[in-house]
């Protein structure tokens, strides 16, 4: 992987046989937005209810996968995205030692460690560009990724309550970081 430092160790970090972790490409942009309208139309673990993106646009972010500010990451099976996370530096000068994140890994490939392989890579580009703590948010009632994050070291900072108003109500979201060593 470009700019990432080399696999862990952890198996557990591995992706699964035929499964592959990298960069995004710009090529990748149509499989992703398929796989991120699934996702979407779930209505359950994203924010978002709408997909909002253009195959153009993704083309055009996917143009740099890595940067020291940023990294969008893919797993891809049979050439097809099944799960992306996009982890970004803050901005502003007194939060740049953070990076924040999200992910979705396509339904059928749940529960199949696409999740942790995600995670692995995008915590080796945390520590390779100098990040030192990585925070994310998320659904309380998204159990299986709650339990994911916390595997990795991530701890509850805080609730937000009704912090999303979803189609069918409000959602609370947990706030989760962990610091990088």
């Amino acid at each position: 992987m470009s700019g990432m430092p080399e696999e862990s160790a952890d198996p557990s970090a591995r992706p699964p046989d035929g499964v592959q972790v990298r960069p995004a490409r710009p090529r990748d942009a149509a499989t992703y937005l398929a796989m991120w309208r699934e996702v979407v139309q779930e209505r359950r673990f994203v924010r978002t209810e709408t997909v909002r993106g253009t195959l153009r646009e993704y083309r055009k972010q996917f143009r740099d996968g890595v940067t020291n500010d940023h990294a969008r990451l893919m797993a891809l099976a049979d050439g097809r995205v099944i799960g992306a996370l996009f982890i970004e530096r803050m901005a502003h000068p007194v939060n740049r030692h953070i990076a924040t994140l999200g992910m979705a890994v396509e339904r059928s490939w749940r529960g199949r460690g696409i999740g942790s392989a995600l995670l692995a890579a995008a915590l080796r580009w945390a520590r390779s560009a100098g990040v030192e703590k990585v925070t994310l948010e998320v659904y309380p009632s998204n159990e299986a990724a709650v339990a994911l994050y916390r595997k990795f070291g991530f701890a509850e900072e805080g609730r937000l309550e009704r912090q999303s108003r979803k189609s069918y109500g409000y959602e609370d979201e947990l706030i989760m970081s962990r610091f990088i060593s």
